[in-house]
């Protein structure tokens, strides 16, 4: 009698990467559909204002807890928690799968905090009528009446969390240099933050084997709004990239060199 025993590994977990906990609330939709399928653990970052913070000490700290936790994961993030991930991935390639990037530039710097920031030295008005029609420019008219909401939430980011304003000085803006790991790339076809020629951009920076994908009439936190529909895209990725195991006695140090981010041409 011939016994077969199939041991069945589960996928590895997904690290979702959060440096703006505020915003959060518009993470958990998608959140809860991909931990269906696999586990969905969350890093999230509070930036002690009174502190300076910079890429490197953030990544130190990713590091840290990927050691410990000695498995691989597939990295994911919205925004400027995309853009670290990102970058965390060019570095340390053999600590993660795949890096998946919602509302993503092939530049860190493009951020709807940056658009706040320029809208504030160059328009004759107050601070909560920008935020008010910046509402409206990242989540679209169907949610009108959360407006209000919504401006409180980025008021509250602006005033205590990781911003681009935080980091402005300490890099230069250019494009983010091809990862060597899978990367997906999702962003809205109507955010008027992340345009439609980032098509044409990250065309120039994707591998064979990655892959970007516009979700149509949908916004910066389109993730928020067509949570299933980004879900199926994220879990038909990650089906197809390869999961190798940690190597148990690989412990990476961190080297505090400066990211590098390669000029624009």
């Amino acid at each position: 009698i011939l016994i077969k025993i199939a041991f069945i590994m589960s996928p590895s977990p997904i690290l979702w990467i959060d440096l703006q906990p505020t915003l959060h609330c518009f993470n958990q939709r998608l959140a809860k559909r991909l931990s269906k399928n696999r586990l969905v653990k969350r890093w999230s970052f509070q930036h002690d204002l009174d502190e300076a913070c910079s890429i490197e000490t953030i990544h130190s700290m990713m590091l840290e807890t990927i050691n410990e936790g000695r498995e691989k994961y597939h990295l994911a993030g919205h925004g400027i928690s995309g853009g670290i991930a990102h970058l965390f991935a060019c570095k340390y390639p053999k600590l993660v799968h795949s890096a998946t990037l919602l509302s993503a530039d092939t530049t860190i710097t493009n951020q709807w905090t940056s658009h706040y920031l320029e809208m504030r030295s160059q328009l004759p008005c107050g601070r909560e009528r920008i935020l008010s029609h910046l509402s409206s420019q990242l989540f679209g008219s169907d949610l009108s009446r959360k407006f209000p909401i919504f401006a409180s939430l980025l008021a509250k980011c602006l005033d205590e969390e990781y911003i681009l304003g935080s980091i402005a000085s300490q890099i230069k803006r250019g494009r983010f240099k091809a990862s060597d790991i899978p990367t997906l790339v999702i962003n809205g076809n109507d955010d008027f933050v992340i345009d439609r020629t980032a098509h044409t951009r990250w065309s120039e920076q994707l591998k064979p084997g990655d892959h970007y994908r516009a979700i149509e009439n949908a916004r910066h936190f389109f993730h928020h709004q067509e949570a299933n529909q980004t879900a199926d895209v994220i879990e038909s990725f990650l089906d197809m990239v390869p999961e190798e195991e940690m190597n148990n006695s690989l412990t990476i140090k961190s080297d505090y060199s400066p990211t590098q981010i390669s000029k624009n041409d």
